[in-house]
């Protein structure tokens, strides 16, 4: 099975794979960026004799590339280790908490030895959760917080990025540049990772002291245009809508922003993901507009946003590599099988670019598209990969 999986790496390998995070949407050649010196990727190796093959059944909601990402590293930094012998059977749905539900179950009854779930929602989580604990198998969460849910702890592990931080991250960027009127393009209006950058970017202002009109960051970012504001704001949202994390839905969004607004309506536009910013781009562009003249914030650090905040085309963007939660599981998975305590309910480290620091950050930047990449990088130590490092934090809600 071992030849299985290197055969899958060296595939993998020589396709040089360029998928885009978080979003369902193949995304254009990345923007020129600095080239890496050539090297050959890394060598699989055999596992050792007597090395017991584990089953893991791994179950994605829908057809993303960030979730590709995330399978793809898995599977190839495991190929690398001799100490191991995973066959994973990936899954992949169309976002139904359904098919969430009978993937989980069809894992169970094949009897695979552990069961990792990006999931559809915390509910169906929450019920898959019990299944997996009834049937004695691990569960182990990717991508969404489910920390809400009662049985949450009854979860081997979790790995879900902070993305109230990452909305931090571009609201403190978006602040200090005096940005006050902001076109908000969520990947979905009301999910859970895009409700939480909406909700990090007005935390930014509010722990600044800027009135959101007389609500709370919370309240805000759940209301939306729902939310009953006295007039007071220092920051305006002035326009809410979706991109469903494409790019042609976002280019429509903000093509929409534009026509009600006017080109002087607003001074910047957080765009939640890479390929939403691609049509956001577009959009702007077509409307004759220059995008260096706006405040431009994303979340997803793909390699083709470093060579639009060198250009500046965009502001900032927040590193947020797909590939990263693939060699963390990796990591619990073996640590679990081998009977060893783990560090188990983690974020993932982030790393905010922009305008001004984008040239000196750059080489600490981890490949978010280039499976080949990362796991060059990953077998040379190029960035950092132990789970044991204080740069991955804990997740407050599992504590």
């Amino acid at each position: 099975m071992k030849k299985v999986l290197m055969f899958v790496l060296a595939a993998i390998i020589v396709l040089g794979l360029g998928m885009a995070s978080c979003g369902n949407q193949a995304a254009p050649e990345p923007a020129p960026a600095p080239e890496a010196p050539a090297t050959e990727a890394p060598a699989t190796e055999a596992p050792a004799a007597g090395v017991e093959t584990k089953t893991i059944g791994f179950y994605a909601d829908a057809a993303d590339s960030y979730y590709q990402l995330l399978n793809d590293s898995l599977v190839g930094v495991a190929a690398m280790d001799p100490d191991v012998d995973f066959i994973v059977d990936f899954k992949v749905g169309q976002s139904t908490a359904d098919e969430q539900l009978r993937a989980v179950e069809d894992f169970i009854t094949a009897g695979y030895d552990a069961i990792a779930v990006i999931q559809n929602n915390p509910n169906t989580t929450s019920e898959c959760i019990a299944k997996c604990v009834a049937a004695g198998i691990p569960y182990f969460g990717m991508t969404h917080d489910f920390s809400s849910v009662p049985n949450a702890h009854d979860a081997a592990a979790s790995i879900v990025y902070d993305f109230v931080q990452g909305g931090i991250y571009a609201g403190e960027d978006a602040l200090s540049r005096g940005i006050s009127k902001v076109v908000m393009i969520e990947g979905v209006l009301g999910q859970g990772s895009a409700g939480a950058q909406s909700l990090g970017f007005l935390k930014a202002y509010e722990s600044a002291g800027k009135s959101l009109g007389g609500v709370t960051a919370e309240e805000l970012a759940t209301q939306k245009t729902e939310a009953k504001l006295d007039g007071t704001q220092e920051l305006e949202i002035v326009f809410w809508g979706s991109g469903n994390w494409f790019a042609e839905a976002a280019q429509k969004t903000m093509q929409d922003a534009i026509t009600s607004l006017g080109k002087d309506g607003f001074d910047g536009a957080y765009v939640q993901n890479n390929p939403m910013m691609e049509g956001a781009i577009v959009a702007l562009e077509d409307a004759g507009l220059v995008t260096s003249e706006y405040w431009l914030g994303s979340m997803n650090g793909r390699e083709i946003s470093w060579g639009w905040v060198q250009d500046g085309k965009t502001t900032m963007d927040v590193n947020q590599p797909g590939a990263m939660e693939g060699a963390m599981l990796y990591q619990m998975l073996k640590a679990y099988f081998a009977g060893e305590t783990f560090r188990n309910h983690l974020h993932p480290y982030m790393t905010a670019y922009n305008i001004d620091n984008i040239d000196s950050l750059l080489p600490s930047l981890v490949p978010a598209t280039d499976i080949d990449a990362f796991l060059i990088g990953y077998s040379a130590g190029n960035f950092v990969t132990d789970i044991n490092d204080p740069k991955f934090k804990d997740i407050a809600g599992f504590n």
